[in-house]
C-alpha cells in the first residue's frame, strides 16, 4: 500500500501529465534534478521524458514514485523552459507505450530492449546496461556492453526487486552501439 506522500506525488504527476506540464524533482540517490514531461504512471514507477541543462529532450527513463523529493509541479520555471523550447521548434517527445503495471510488465515491454539498469539502493556508483533478454519472477537477464563497447559474452542476472530506475537509450548508450556493433545473443538462461 503506497504511503500518503507516495500518493500525493502519483497526483501531481497525473496532474502534470494531463495538463502538460512540465516538471521539475529531485532523487536521493544522486545530486541535481530531473526535468521533463510525464507521459506515463504506473502504480510504482513513473515515464519521464527527460530533458537535458539546455531543455532539450535526452532520454526516456523510468522512476519509482516513492523516491521522488522535492516535486515542482509545473515546475517553478516552466513557462521560460516552455518558450525556450517553442522558440527553437522543439517538437514535444513522442509518446511511447510502455506497460506500467508493474516491474515485470515494464520488462516485458523491454524484452531485446537496449536498456540502462539501476540498483541504486545495492550499487548506486554504477548501471548496467544492456539488452533485456528474458526474465524470471525475480531475476532478469541481461546481456551487457561495458564501458569500451565490448559485448559480454555471459549474461547478468540482477534481482528484479532491487531495480530502482531504468533508462531508454539515451546519447551515451547511443553512442556505445555503433562502437560495440550487435551483440552476439546467447540462449536465455533463466527457466
Amino acid at each position: 500500500m503506497p504511503s500518503a506522500k507516495s500518493a500525493r506525488v502519483r497526483e501531481q504527476l497525473l496532474a502534470a501529465k494531463q495538463k502538460k506540464w512540465i516538471v521539475q524533482f529531485s532523487r536521493p540517490f544522486e545530486p541535481g534534478t530531473f526535468t521533463g514531461y510525464v507521459i506515463d504512471i504506473g502504480p510504482k514507477f513513473f515515464l519521464l521524458a527527460s530533458f537535458d541543462d539546455g531543455f532539450e529532450f535526452e532520454e526516456y527513463t523510468l522512476l519509482r514514485i516513492v523516491d521522488i523529493r522535492r516535486l515542482e509541479c509545473p515546475a517553478n520555471y516552466t513557462q521560460f523552459y516552455a518558450k525556450v523550447r517553442q522558440l527553437r521548434g522543439d517538437k514535444p517527445p513522442a509518446r511511447i507505450k510502455i506497460d506500467l503495471a508493474d516491474t515485470l510488465s515494464i520488462l516485458d515491454s523491454l524484452h531485446n530492449s537496449l536498456v540502462t539498469l539501476h540498483r541504486e539502493l545495492v550499487d548506486p556508483d554504477t548501471c548496467e546496461i544492456g539488452y533485456v533478454l528474458s526474465r524470471s519472477k525475480t531475476v532478469v537477464e541481461l546481456l551487457e556492453i561495458d564501458p569500451n563497447a565490448q559485448w559480454e559474452s555471459e549474461p547478468t542476472c540482477l534481482q528484479i526487486n532491487q531495480l530502482t530506475r531504468i533508462d531508454l537509450p539515451g546519447p551515451y548508450e547511443k553512442a556505445l552501439l555503433p562502437a560495440g556493433g550487435k551483440p552476439q545473443f546467447p540462449p536465455t538462461t533463466i527457466p
